[in-house]
């Protein structure tokens, strides 16, 4: 079984009660303010399937318009993230889109001590060394640049309130949100082992179909190192409807 508009349409419908106890977990960490400089928001965070899907239904719930521009940030990042530093598709100017329900390495991010920020980081590299790898088997070298590049440790974030927070305390947060999203077998597991984590690469899939999203993502990363032509993705993008309005009419 493969991940389809129906199968997002039927976990939608049936997650209320673990996306509560989503919103209770995140309610578990303390509230934070930082300089809003952006920094951190270079990327999609990796995510469980049930943090995908509240900001699925938050998209369902946006303006159409600004559905669409969403929706269409989240295809480019998909097709784009091996050669280039995007920003996260639910920033906007310097707001998050879904700041009320930003994921978990979004809230933690800033609140890991220095040391166990840095072992994340360390494996984060590694994860990307394996993509490069696995890209030049395929005869495509990436820009190293883009392989290289990771978010640097945040002293900035201060808290707010009188929650205490540490290490321990996120780590035991993690894993009652793995827990949560692990209710939605097989589905938790499939976006975690065949989409890494990855909405944009979900969403794609959906949209165009698995294999074709693929392929059209190989073809597309080859021909902009080649040529640095962006046509193909645009095209693309722009020939595609708002399939977020599919999902929220059927």
């Amino acid at each position: 079984m493969a991940f389809s508009r129906e199968v997002i349409r039927e976990l939608l419908a049936g997650t209320a009660a673990q996306r509560l106890a989503l919103k209770e977990a995140y309610a578990g960490l303390p509230g934070t303010r930082c300089r809003r400089r952006t920094h951190c928001c270079s990327l999609l965070p990796e995510m469980s399937l049930l943090e995908g899907l509240a900001a699925t239904q938050l998209l369902l719930e946006m303006k159409p318009d600004q559905r669409l521009q969403v929706s269409n940030r989240l295809l480019r990042y998909f097709f784009l993230n091996p050669v280039e530093i995007l920003s996260c598709p639910f920033l906007e100017g310097h707001d998050c889109l879904v700041y009320q329900e930003r994921f978990f390495g979004c809230r933690a991010y800033g609140l890991w001590s220095r040391e166990y920020y840095q072992k994340q980081a360390k494996r984060s590299r590694q994860a990307k060394l394996l993509g490069q790898q696995q890209w030049q088997r395929l005869g495509v070298a990436l820009p190293q640049e883009v392989v290289d590049f990771h978010l640097n440790y945040c002293p900035h974030v201060e808290l707010e309130g009188d929650v205490a927070v540490n290490d321990e305390v996120l780590v035991q947060t993690s894993d009652v949100i793995e827990s949560i999203s692990g209710q939605l077998v097989p589905w938790h597991d499939q976006f975690r082992q065949e989409y890494f984590s990855d909405l944009s690469f979900l969403l794609a899939s959906i949209a165009l179909g698995l294999q074709q999203a693929i392929q059209l993502k190989f073809e597309i990363v080859r021909d902009i190192l080649s040529t640095g032509n962006h046509e193909k993705v645009e095209d693309i993008v722009d020939k595609l409807d708002d399939f977020f309005e599919d999902l929220k009419n059927r």
